[in-house]
């Protein structure tokens, strides 16, 4: 009577290999309990994640590489990880698994899955219509279905023969439920968002140039400045501050407050991933910035099919906010850009960003993404 009670049991096996990723998952997890409560719930996962009832294998963070060669001087330790949790899939089988970005390690642990009998599910599409467009083919041979957050992603996996559905952006539903989406606190004129990105590496290269460009800029130009950290990242920036004067304009902001802040700055200098959407949907312009290391960023260029970096611009359609990317990511470059922006380009962003808004629909990703997870949870017609 246990064992079949056992078998019986909703189980779903959950992979986050990024720190906005294991937030993504955890939401979905909370509504996912709601609609199985008896859940069982392991894989890989962070703090949020592991709020939501996740048996952690392993840490999201031991999965977070940003380069090419990164990820290549990581493989043995990776591989050891896809090893654990394939063993752990395969003592006690899951009804489906639901792989949260990271496509490198998350299409190899799908192969593997698929071997044993294991549904996939893909939740934070991979960035195919970005490059390496050729792993759509085997995104269709190991995934039963793809839940999209950019709009214009089912189209690319439809296209491609892919079972695929939008179910809408998490961030909508982070902003909503802070009352942050369609209402942000009043724009305090001279206040600055520093925020350099959620990976160490992508800290480590941004970050001082952001800190450099801020001693540049007088305080009738910046009065005060708020550095956004990202979950995680709180002793990188204890690392990269430790080497520098203080500035005495410069604030840091983590944890239940950052948005807030970051919601009342009149710009904000930021990372190209999600947090040039939440700088979107919270009316805050924005200068874009990324750099990789010279041969990464090499092979990028080669690999690479997409006109714009920064997703807001990416889903606006248009080079709404200014990216700065490698060599153009400098002080004097930034500090430049920040002045055009200051003379009038400010307000033009911020009417161009509200198509972001508009084309991200509205709140319930978490929800709907639970949604078609339980889908999978038990047999068609149950």
């Amino acid at each position: 009577m246990a064992d079949a009670e056992a078998r019986a049991r909703a189980r779903v096996l959950i992979v986050a290999g990024e720190v906005s990723g294991d937030i993504h998952a955890g939401n979905l997890l909370e509504c996912l309990r709601a609609i199985e409560p008896d859940l069982d719930a392991f894989g890989i996962g962070g703090d949020r994640l592991a709020r939501a009832g996740l048996e952690c294998l392993a840490r999201t963070e031991e999965l977070a590489h940003m380069g090419l060669l990164e990820v290549v001087r990581e493989l043995p330790r990776l591989r050891g990880i896809l090893r654990s949790v394939v063993r752990a899939a395969a003592a006690r089988p899951p009804q489906v698994a639901v792989l949260v970005d990271s496509p490198d390690f998350n299409l190899r642990l799908a192969a593997r899955l698929n071997k044993i009998g294991v549904p996939v599910v893909l939740y934070v599409s991979p960035q195919l219509w970005a490059w390496r467009r050729g792993r759509v083919r085997t995104v269709r041979r190991l995934a039963r279905e793809v839940l999209c957050i950019l709009p214009f992603e089912v189209g690319f996996y439809e296209q491609h023969g892919v079972a695929a559905r939008y179910v809408g952006h998490p961030l909508l539903d982070d902003l909503s439920r802070d009352g942050l989406l369609d209402g942000s606190p009043p724009r305090v004129d001279g206040r600055l968002a520093l925020l350099p990105g959620s990976r160490a590496m992508e800290v480590r290269q941004l970050l001082p140039v952001m800190l450099d460009a801020l001693e540049q800029l007088g305080p009738q130009e910046v009065a005060d400045a708020v550095l956004v950290e990202a979950p995680g990242m709180a002793a990188v920036i204890d690392e990269i501050l430790a080497g520098r004067a203080p500035d005495p304009r410069l604030r840091r902001a983590a944890g239940d407050d950052r948005r807030r802040l970051q919601a009342a700055c009149a710009l904000a200098w930021t990372a190209s991933g999600t947090a040039t959407l939440e700088c979107a949907l919270l009316g805050v312009p924005m200068i874009v910035g990324y750099r990789l290391r010279p041969l990464t960023a090499a092979l990028a260029r080669r690999l690479v099919n997409v006109p714009h970096v920064a997703l807001a611009n990416l889903i606006a359609g248009e080079r709404a906010a200014p990216e700065l990317l490698q060599e153009e990511w400098n002080a004097d470059r930034l500090v430049a850009t920040t002045r055009q922006l200051a003379a009038g380009g400010a307000e033009i962003q911020r009417q161009a960003l509200r198509e972001v808004r508009r084309r991200l629909g509205e709140p319930g990703a978490s929800r709907r993404a639970a949604e078609a997870v339980a889908e999978h949870l038990r047999p068609r017609g149950a």
